[in-house]
């Protein structure tokens, strides 16, 4: 058997599914992303959707935006494209250490080797989990400039709770 062969074939179908993931669930589910959709989902209000073109829509209907307000919303699909992003590095990167220590095995590296190839992706991962935080947190605060600018955003202003200062606590 060509395991060579057969760990990059596994990387190339773990690097597919993961660029292929479609869905992106942020605050217990109370944002959503899909098809390039964002959608909101607050307790006691209908499901507001936002598109990339910052367009917003609440119970199926388009909400009347000035200006300021449509490029809040574009921003805050942003930030929320960002967390997905960032999402999908992870996934990446658990995967190429998974792949990285299946050959490791395969090649009989010393336990030394494998732990110092572990640590290099530890440090990898730790890092987008950072960058993850700061992205929610950066959602946090699109949500809330848009429910001071926006009173129909308002039911949606508690969605995102993770703020700057719990990433440096964290």
């Amino acid at each position: 058997m060509n395991y060579a062969r057969t760990i990059a074939l596994l990387a190339l179908c773990a690097t597919i599914s993961a660029c292929n993931s479609p869905d992106t669930t942020l605050a217990n589910g109370g944002v959503t992303l899909k098809d390039d959709i964002v959608t909101l989902h607050a307790e006691g209000a209908p499901d507001a959707q936002i598109d990339a073109n910052g367009t917003l829509q609440i119970d199926g209907k388009a909400v009347s935006v000035s200006p300021s307000q449509h490029g809040l919303l574009m921003l805050y699909f942003q930030q929320v494209m960002d967390v997905h992003q960032t999402g999908l590095a992870m996934g990446k990167a658990g995967a190429g250490m998974g792949m990285k220590s299946l050959k490791d095995a395969i090649d009989g590296k010393s336990k030394a080797d494998k732990d110092k190839d572990l640590d290099a992706g530890g440090e990898q991962l730790q890092a987008l989990g950072k960058k993850m935080c700061l992205d929610q947190a950066n959602v946090k605060d699109v949500q809330d400039q848009l429910a001071t600018q926006l009173p129909a955003f308002k039911p949606f202003a508690k969605i995102v709770t993770k703020s700057h200062a719990d990433c440096e606590k964290d």
